[in-house]
């Protein structure tokens, strides 16, 4: 009987040393999925030649050389080549700005398409309270996200005459907000939580997508011909005016 009392201890505590020696793996990063597929491709071709301008964020917007939102523009950009293709546009580019552009490029493009990124965020996610470090006996103050975020996706399309950099049309293409749960998977000494936090990474990757679809259906939507082939008319008399054609 002791002998069987002493084997039951010993197993308890191996049990309880097994348990308490297991760790909660750190999520891993969802890959970026950033991608939209032209719902139809046009079998007739549209007479009009568009420059495109790599997408880029707002000035205001920080965290564009960041991922998730550096892949976001990037992939933005094949995408935009994509829906231009298929809605039977020729196309020159991409350019990283206008100052790219050579003579001959400006004479052969009808309209210049710049897209503007613009992603706002609303919402009381970030959080503060005091931590104490036994080692040292003293508290010091943490940071995390945990509440509710809303983020809008707004794309900012303008149209130009591609010597004078006139103008022709600005388009702004709200989607609708989309609302989520930002919690961080850990605490920080500072403000400043990284966007490689598990938790604040894949909470982005998947609403990021969402508002990404959302944003390309919209341009797609007003890519039809009629209204552009009447701006590419405004450009050539633009152009024609501006004193830029060579004779």
């Amino acid at each position: 009987m002791k002998n069987l009392c002493l084997l039951v201890v010993i197993s308890m505590v191996a049990f309880i040393g097994c348990s308490g020696s297991k760790t909660t793996k750190t999520p891993k990063l969802k890959p970026l999925t950033f991608h939209f597929t032209p719902p139809s491709t046009s079998s007739e071709s549209n007479d009009i030649t568009f420059g495109l301008i790599s997408p880029i964020f707002i000035d205001s917007f920080k965290e564009s050389n960041q991922d998730p939102f550096k892949t976001y523009a990037k992939n933005m950009e094949n995408d935009f080549v994509a829906m231009l293709t298929a809605r039977g546009y020729k196309f020159k580019g991409t350019f990283s700005n206008t100052e790219q552009l050579v003579y001959s490029d400006k004479k052969d493009i009808d309209l210049l398409i710049q897209p503007v990124i613009d992603l706002q965020f609303t919402g009381d996610v970030l959080k503060r309270e005091i931590s104490h470090d036994y080692s040292t006996g003293k508290d010091y103050p943490v940071y995390f996200y945990d509440g509710d975020l809303t983020m809008t996706g707004t794309m900012n399309l303008s149209f130009s005459e591609p010597f004078t950099n006139t103008k022709i049309m600005v388009q702004s293409l709200r989607t609708d907000p989309v609302s989520f749960k930002m919690k961080s998977y850990s605490s920080y000494n500072g403000e400043n939580i990284p966007l490689t936090d598990p938790f604040v990474w894949n909470s982005l990757s998947d609403n990021l997508t969402n508002v990404y679809g959302k944003t390309l259906q919209t341009v797609w939507n007003h890519l039809e011909p009629a209204e552009l082939l009447q701006k590419k008319t405004e450009s050539e008399e633009i152009k024609k005016n501006s004193g830029f054609l060579k004779q």
